[in-house]
Parts: C-alpha cells; sequence; structure tokens
C-alpha cells in the first residue's frame, strides 16, 4: 500500500509536521511534541505506516508507555484507526513490564530462580518506617515514609554510586544508612522492589550477550511515548536494546517534564544527537487545544527555561477569551470563590493545583454545603505531616493540660530549651492526670529562665481554650515560638494556612479537632461524581487531559513555585534546576485549558501581606507590582470596641445578616445570627474589612 492509499483508506489528514514524524522510518529519532499537538495520533499512525506501506512484522514493534493505562489506551486507539488485523500482534508495554519478561528469559535460560517482586506498597512502606525508626527518626509520619522511599527510588534510577548516596542529607533521617539497610534486607530475602526490576534486567542485558541478542532479534523497532518521564536506567536499557537496529523513536517535549522527583531525566533529550549523531530531530509545534490567547502566552512563559531546545509553540485556533486574573483580598476567600463556581458549574471545569493538600479545605466546603465534585487523586499526608500533627498536639494539650506524652512531642519546638532526660524525670514524680506545665513550675530544679519560659507558656495555653481556633493556630504561630522553629527547619508554611483555612469553619478547637478526623476520611475515601463537571486534581494528575476550563489556584511565590524566581543568577544550582521544573509543571498546567484559563491570586494572606504571584506575573506580561499587595490597614481601636461591642448589642454581618452579640473575649465575639445560628467571629477583622457594624 502506497502513502497516498494508506492516508485515503484510513482517512487520515496530518499537518506537515506531523506527516513527517510518520515517515520518518529508520534510525533514530527524537519527535519534540508541544502540548495539544497530536502526538499519540501520530505516533500510533507511524506504527500504522510501518505495518502496512513498509510490510514491518508488528511483532518486531515494540511500543514503551509510561503507565500500564497509557499502554492500553495507546492499543485501543490503534485498533480504533486500523481495527484487529495487526493490532493484537503489536507490543504495547511499560518499562517495568519489558524487564520482568528479561529478568524471566534470563532465569529459564539459565536455570536460576528469579528474585520475588514485592507489589505490596504497605510492606515495603513498613520496612522503611523500621529501618528509619532504628537510625534515628523518632516517630516518622507516612509524609516522611514516603519522601525517603521516593528519594530511594531516585537513587536507583539515577543509578547512583554507593559514595553518590552517602552524601545524601535528609532532614530528621540518617538516609544512607536506610536506603543500605533497605538493600540489604531486600537481597537477603531474594527480594525486589520495581526499581530494582529495571536494574537487574540492566545488569542482565550487559553481561549475558545471549539475552541482549534474544531481545535485539525479537524487537527491531523501538517507540517511546513520554520520552522526557523516562528515567536514566530506563534509557539506558532502551539504548542497549536498540543498539543493534538503531531504530529508535522517541516522542518528548522537555517543557512537559515534570516528574524529576521520580528521576525522570529530561536531560537525554538534550544529550540526543550527542548520543546518536546520525539521529533527526523533528517537532510538532502546533497546538490544536488551546485558544491562541493561551499558547501565545504560554510558549513565550516556557521561553525563560534554558534547559530545552528551541521550539515555538503555535496556534491552530482562534484568540478565544482574555486570561483572567482575579485577585482576591484574602488568601481564604479563594475557597469561598470556588465553591460558587461549583455551584453554577455546567460545563467542564478544572481547579488545578500543585500539591493534594491545596484541595482539602475546598474538599471541606463543598461537602459541608453539598456541592457535588469530582476529585482524580485523593491521596494526601497532610493530616499525619508533622505540622499538622504539632499544631493538633498543641491544641489538644490546651483542651487537656495532664497528657505528659503529648507535651513531650513537642515542647522543644516551642523554644523550651530544656533536656528530655529531665522533664521525664520531672514528670515521673508528678501523680497522674495533674497538670503538666503547673508540676514543671513549680517542681524546683530549673533555672530561672527556664521557669519564666514554662510559665509563658501556661500562660498561653491557658488563653487557647478560650480563643477561636483560628485564632488559637495565629496564637501558636506567631507567638508561642512555633513559626520561629518552622523557619529555622524550613518547615512547610503552607500546611498552616490550610488549617488556617479550615480553622475558619469550625470556631472551636475542640470542633475543629473531631472536623480534621472526619475529613480525613472524607477525603481520603470520600465519594466523588466521576460525571461531575466540577473537578479537583493536581497538575501531574492532569497531564495528558484538557478541559474547557481551568482555574489554577495557589499560585503564589514560596508555595508554586516554592523558590524565589526573582534571585536570578543568585539562586543555587539545585533551586535553578527545581525552579525550570515548577515552571514547565506551570506550562503543563496552564496547557491543560481549551477555552477558559483563569488563576486566583490574594492580596493579603489572613491579614498579612501575600507574597507576590511571579508566575502568572510572568504569564500574563506584566512587572512585579508591589502595590498590588497592601499592607493590612491597621485594626480598630480596641478601646472603640470596648464602647461600641459589648454583649446584647446588635449588629449586621454582611454575610450572616442581622445578629446579637452574647458574648466577647478580647476581639473575638460570640454572635447570636437570626440566620446562620450561633458563630464566633473575629469583630477587629470584621470591623476593619467592612463586614460587620452596628445594627
Amino acid at each position: 500500500m502506497t502513502y497516498p492509499e494508506f492516508k485515503q483508506t484510513f482517512s487520515l489528514t496530518p499537518d506537515p509536521q506531523q506527516e513527517s514524524a510518520i515517515l520518518r522510518a529508520q534510525g533514530p529519532t527524537l519527535l519534540l511534541a508541544v502540548p495539544g499537538s497530536g502526538k499519540t495520533t501520530t505516533l500510533v499512525t507511524r506504527l500504522g505506516y510501518l505495518i502496512y506501506c513498509l510490510g514491518v512484522r508488528p511483532g518486531s514493534i515494540l511500543t514503551v508507555t509510561y503507565t500500564v493505562a497509557a499502554a492500553g489506551d495507546m492499543k485501543r486507539r490503534f485498533l480504533a484507526l486500523f481495527g484487529p488485523e495487526y493490532g493484537e500482534a503489536l507490543a504495547f508495554r511499560t518499562i517495568n513490564g519489558l524487564c520482568q519478561s528479561i529478568i524471566h528469559v534470563y532465569a529459564r535460560s539459565h536455570g536460576v530462580e528469579p528474585f520475588a517482586l514485592v507489589t505490596g506498597e504497605s510492606e515495603l512502606s513498613a520496612l522503611v518506617r523500621w529501618l528509619m525508626q532504628s537510625h534515628g527518626a523518632e516517630w516518622p509520619g507516612d509524609q516522611e515514609v514516603r519522601e525517603v522511599r521516593t528519594k530511594i527510588t531516585y537513587c536507583k534510577n539515577m543509578m547512583l554510586r554507593d559514595e553518590e548516596v552517602r552524601a545524601i542529607r535528609m532532614d530528621g533521617v540518617d538516609f544512607p544508612a536506610v536506603y543500605f539497610g533497605y538493600r540489604d534486607y531486600l537481597t537477603r530475602n531474594r527480594q525486589m522492589d520495581y526499581d530494582d526490576q529495571m536494574l537487574f534486567a540492566w545488569r542482565i542485558l550487559r553481561r549475558y550477550p545471549d539475552i541482549l541478542s534474544h531481545f535485539q532479534s525479537r524487537y527491531s523497532y523501538f517507540c517511546v511515548d513520554e520520552a522526557q518521564d523516562t528515567s536514566k536506567i530506563q534509557h539506558a536499557i532502551l539504548r542497549l536494546l536498540a543498539a543493534r537496529s538503531r531504530n529508535l523513536f522517541m516522542v518528548g517535549d522537555e517543557d512537559q517534564s515534570i516528574y524529576g522527583f521520580r528521576a525522570a531525566w529530561p536531560q537525554a533529550l538534550l544529550e540526543f544527537q550527542q548520543v546518536y549523531p546520525e539521529g533527526q530531530v523533528l517537532l510538532m509545534e502546533t497546538n490544536y487545544r488551546s485558544s491562541a490567547a493561551i499558547v501565545e502566552k504560554a510558549d513565550a512563559f516556557i521561553q525563560r527555561n534554558g534547559s530545552r531546545h528551541p521550539k515555538h509553540m503555535r496556534p491552530a485556533r482562534p484568540a478565544g477569551p482574555e486570561v483572567r486574573r482575579i485577585t482576591l483580598e484574602d488568601y481564604s476567600q479563594q475557597y469561598q470563590y470556588l465553591a460558587q463556581v461549583a455551584s453554577d458549574c455546567s460545563r467542564p471545569t478544572a481547579i488545578l493545583y500543585r500539591n493534594n493538600d491545596s484541595a482539602i479545605p475546598l474538599i471541606d466546603l463543598l461537602e459541608r454545603r453539598g456541592l457535588p465534585y469530582a476529585c482524580r487523586q485523593r491521596e494526601s499526608f497532610f493530616f499525619t505531616s508533622p505540622v499538622v500533627r504539632d499544631l493538633s498536639d498543641m491544641l489538644r494539650f490546651a483542651l487537656d493540660g495532664s497528657d505528659r506524652e503529648r507535651f513531650l512531642r513537642f515542647y522543644y519546638k516551642l523554644d523550651v530549651r530544656i533536656k528530655r532526660a529531665v522533664l521525664q524525670d520531672r514528670l515521673q514524680r508528678v501523680p497522674q492526670g495533674a497538670p503538666v506545665l503547673d508540676a514543671l513550675i513549680d517542681g524546683g530544679g530549673l533555672d530561672g529562665w527556664q521557669v519564666g519560659r514554662l510559665k509563658a507558656l501556661r500562660t498561653h495555653f491557658s488563653k487557647l481554650a478560650e480563643r477561636s481556633s483560628f485564632g488559637a493556630l495565629q496564637r501558636i504561630v506567631k507567638y508561642m515560638g512555633y513559626g520561629e522553629y518552622l523557619s529555622s527547619q524550613g518547615g512547610d508554611r503552607s500546611r498552616v494556612d490550610l488549617l488556617l483555612s479550615l480553622a475558619r469553619q469550625e470556631p472551636g478547637l475542640g470542633q475543629l479537632l473531631e472536623r480534621l478526623d472526619t475529613l480525613r476520611d472524607v477525603v481520603e475515601h470520600g465519594q466523588s461524581r466521576p460525571d461531575c463537571p466540577f473537578l479537583l486534581s493536581t497538575i501531574h494528575a492532569s497531564k495528558g487531559l484538557e478541559y474547557d476550563r481551568v482555574i489554577l489556584i495557589d499560585v503564589m511565590d514560596g508555595l508554586f513555585p516554592s523558590v524565589d524566581p526573582c534571585k536570578g543568577n543568585d539562586l543555587s544550582a539545585e533551586d535553578q534546576t527545581l525552579l525550570e521544573e515548577e515552571r514547565r509543571l506551570f506550562y503543563v498546567g496552564v496547557t491543560r485549558a481549551r477555552r477558559q484559563l483563569e488563576f486566583i491570586t490574594c492580596a493579603a494572606r489572613f491579614g498579612d501581606s501575600a507574597p507576590p504571584a511571579t508566575f502568572v506575573e510572568q504569564f500574563l506580561g506584566q512587572p512585579r507590582r508591589i502595590e498590588n499587595a497592601p499592607a493590612p490597614a491597621p485594626g480598630p481601636d480596641a478601646a472603640a470596641l470596648e464602647q461600641e461591642y459589648q454583649p446584647g448589642t446588635a449588629v449586621v454581618h454582611r454575610t450572616f445578616g442581622p445578629g446579637r452579640l452574647q458574648s466577647r473575649s478580647g476581639s473575638i465575639g460570640v454572635i447570636a445570627f437570626q440566620q446562620a445560628g450561633v458563630r464566633k467571629v473575629d469583630l477587629s477583622a470584621c470591623v476593619r474589612k467592612g463586614l460587620i457594624r452596628l445594627a
């Protein structure tokens, strides 16, 4: 069948760049495909061209995909386009599926029993947790275990030598000891994980020419999808397999490489012509998905990255609506805004964010209001993270000051510089159920400044229970020393903000703690509606998908991106690499939108000036303007509150309507509203923002 006949038979209408890729049958090839350029259709069409026009045997073609789901989707796409005649003979495999075959052939031909593959995530996590505890991590949470496991995966996929592993440092854990302990445990028990599976397959291909020859004879054409997300060990395996035929066709885009934490190695794309001097780099630069207003700005934005091939994304669709930036008065208001979007949502709308935690206050609000939503990914370590665990412990201690075990978990994070052994010794002499701080203060044997610090803490804790949950959290972070501790440890302040957003919905300490327990179950096991047009998703989970309307949230410096992009040349090499990956992540997020793209930014963050949103400003072509984030106005005079907002006073709230002030402690008032019921409000903040007035 000639190529014109091929196109006519299967009703194919590729553009010139797509056609160049389809016709490139021999030799090493790198196809760089921008978002929305039809890369999967082009790759599938090229497979059909090899079979129908060049007579290539389907069984000699191996297509490697990033995930099992992608392999299934590509096979379905081929069958839909060309039918089952040759589709069933084509091999669509993940790299791990390929490595499993290599190990199986080796074991059968050499008469050995391969290591058992451990597939249970809980089993491997339990092993890592035990090793972390054995090497000094006292209470490793799920997030810390996940981070160590991710780092182990990174080391294996990057093929790091033992001396390179020994140089790795992680906060709170002796990572090299855990890594080598993990590796030795699996080896002793003749087990392997998925990363070992690739390393073993690579070693087999290098050490046993007969095995390598077997697979080189079996496959003479290799196609690699999502090549920018392929790791160093995976590229090494593919290079060995394609060394004989040299027919390696890689499809990817280094501008969309967003899995660096999993050891994705986009450098392979940048080094392609060094490895394959005879190879050819092809481009697919037309975006058929997004409106011109989005495509043109996205292309200008990604040009700021240095580690990339020179290329430009061009629009095929008309301009469409302008990209919108919605600046709210305060960070906490974005969830109210999004809940309103959800209530009016009638077309596919995706709320995209950098990590799963960002969705938690929104899920909380949607659940409270009974609004339907879909959620692509529910895994979250928010509830077991160190920050949430610490703050929850402190709130619970405010309600029960006799809990010595809880106090010992957090005391040193509040600038109580007393040795644990000393505290434990004194607490052993205290009757069960006695207030911990009273016993330590009255027990003697401490320096005067230590007693002074304990007395200050006792005063703070006695006040926490009287405040709203929001006010209590603010007091812990701002005035009790926990904020300084987080800064000194490089802790994640974003989770403090998320807790504060949740506290806005539950003013009582006990109610907030109960809501956290309920919400954890909702987030992890709750039922979302897959057919609902209002979708919550991380950018990572949305890769390869598209929506009519996309709203990006939490795009502020320090969160997204996590490093300051305005430091420029002052950034370390590591931070510069991270900044480029985060710019790619932002680029992937914005190019999910077909027609309408919006960013939510804020002028303040819980009353404090919000950091700039540099990525948004760069995307829109706006200079950084400090005046966009004004310092909040000073609160009303305390004396005025004393005079005007007395218990019994009738008030009107902009949201809750008329009500009557029942009681007040400081600036926190308890108001019985006619329609909204009894609520605690911060009178100072409400008056300052014009949310409340005297009736």
